[in-house]
């Protein structure tokens, strides 16, 4: 692609700023490798629920969901970060691993960024519940942006505008943010996949919390949905000034907006996908 008028035409000198693992000729994360065969294969339950999204675009998702499916116990309020963070598994990642993933007690909760063609089997023929969110690129791009700045194991010390180049050309790990929306926009209509809008939960939590909890097979009452809101907003990392819908006003330049407005239709292909920008 032609890069943006005052952006640079090649990401920085650092092409390789993960040590990306190449899988299907998409990027993955070093911690990958050796464990994609395994995963095509893994044994997947009825009442697990997934939790899948694009790095940064499904924020704070598997804790809504934790929290929704527990929101019958007495307490919630005084539920910790890392009970949270202890009842939801990272399908990919080192820890806990593969094999204690497949061990748990029913019913899990599982997260994942893989793309829809690198998940297990059953995953994909929707053997199981498949919770997707999706957030507007704009937002999701910035906030991936901030990620790789704060990480200490990547260092990235690019611009916004270099970071744009590679957010547009799949230089980035789990490849293309489009291509990872779209493939599952694809099979939205399936009954047991819920595509959900980060923007959504911003804007009504309730009522967020009512969809998810119906499709997992939950009926919340009124006096569950008001603890569940009253949680999530006295935790002050659910409501952090830069995971505001919009915030990328902050960070791009007019020439920066124009040129992502004019490269969105070709990466969306036209599809039926709309998202909300603030």
């Amino acid at each position: 692609m032609a890069a943006p008028r005052g952006l640079l035409h090649s990401p920085c000198s650092d092409e390789n700023i993960m040590h990306y693992y190449v899988f299907k000729d998409i990027r993955l994360p070093p911690f990958c490798r050796g464990k994609m065969e395994e995963i095509s294969e893994f044994d997947v339950r009825e009442d697990d629920v997934w939790v899948i999204s694009y790095p940064r675009a499904g924020l704070w998702l598997e804790d809504v969901t934790y929290l929704v499916m527990h929101s019958t116990e007495v307490g919630i309020g005084d539920m910790s970060q890392e009970s949270i963070e202890n009842g939801v598994q990272f399908l990919e990642y080192p820890h806990p691993g593969l094999e204690t993933i497949k061990n748990l007690p029913s019913p899990r909760i599982i997260k994942t960024h893989l793309p829809y063609c690198m998940l297990p089997r059953a995953v994909q023929e929707a053997h199981c519940k498949v919770v997707y969110m999706c957030r507007n690129p704009k937002d999701v791009m910035c906030s991936f942006y901030d990620f790789h700045r704060m990480v200490k194991i990547v260092n990235y010390k690019c611009t916004l505008s270099q970071f744009f180049y590679r957010f547009f050309n799949h230089k980035l790990g789990y490849g293309s943010y489009f291509e990872h929306v779209l493939d599952w926009w694809k099979h939205k209509e399936e009954e047991n996949l819920l595509i959900l809008k980060y923007e959504d939960m911003k804007k009504n939590f309730g009522e967020f919390t009512r969809t998810l909890a119906k499709f997992i097979g939950m009926q919340l009452m009124p006096e569950q949905v008001r603890n569940l809101e009253n949680y999530w907003m006295s935790q002050s990392q659910y409501n952090k000034r830069e995971d505001r819908v919009g915030q990328w006003k902050s960070y791009f330049t007019v020439i920066m907006d124009e040129k992502f407005d004019e490269l969105l239709p070709e990466k969306l292909k036209r599809s039926t996908l709309q998202f909300d920008y603030q």
